[in-house]
């Protein structure tokens, strides 16, 4: 693929997963979709869970991306970002590197960093069994209570035991396994991203502008 290809790919990969992103935090504070669009579980909490796995594939598909075209510009950092709503700009002028310092910000860093609020609400939940006692876990990591793939516990936006469903907006959870596997996806895309600001920044450094 030519970079102006790549460019193309990189903005509309880093465009939904920003747009992913804001509405799963949206959500999560109780509001409404950006533009209507259903993408997302409605409970706060589920939301959350779920954007946890999607983001961070997401942004390994965008750093590999974003990773090529920079190893295989020799400008300086600002032109080894990808053009994002551009055919070309004097990314060298003061708008220029302003630009791209927004779009590495807005479009990399922000998802990235989003995943930690995902994770706090995401191990802050209230975990229920769903094994009609209604009694909670101690956390979604407790391995001993992954007695069965088929909904084994519930992951509670709130919880009222006073309730006939005492798990109010809630998701089938996984305890133990699903952690697990957020968990190495999620260190795989900050790993992935990490590479990608080096490709950016440090690479201009050593290679030749042209």
């Amino acid at each position: 693929m030519s970079q102006a290809q790549l460019s193309k790919l990189w903005s509309v990969i880093t465009a939904f997963l920003l747009y992913y992103t804001l509405n799963s935090w949206i959500i999560a504070q109780g509001g409404n979709e950006l533009f209507g669009a259903h993408l997302i579980v409605s409970g706060k909490v589920p939301a959350v869970m779920l954007a946890i796995p999607i983001c961070s594939v997401i942004i390994i598909i965008s750093s590999i991306v974003g990773g090529i075209y920079a190893r295989r510009s020799s400008d300086g950092w600002q032109g080894r970002i990808p053009l994002f709503g551009f055919e070309s700009i004097n990314t060298k002028s003061r708008d220029g590197t302003t630009y791209q310092a927004a779009i590495i910000i807005i479009f990399s860093a922000i998802p990235l960093l989003s995943l930690v609020y995902f994770w706090v609400s995401f191990l802050k939940a209230p975990v229920m069994l769903n094994d009609g006692t209604k009694q909670l876990i101690r956390n979604v990591w407790d391995w001993s209570k992954l007695t069965t793939l088929n909904d084994p516990a519930r992951i509670c936006t709130d919880f009222n035991k006073d309730l006939p469903d005492p798990c109010v907006g809630n998701g089938t959870v996984l305890p133990g396994l699903e952690p697990t596997i957020f968990a190495i996806l999620t260190a795989i895309a900050a790993l992935a991203a990490i590479r990608h600001w080096y490709d950016v920044f440090y690479a201009a450094k050593v290679a030749p502008n042209v």
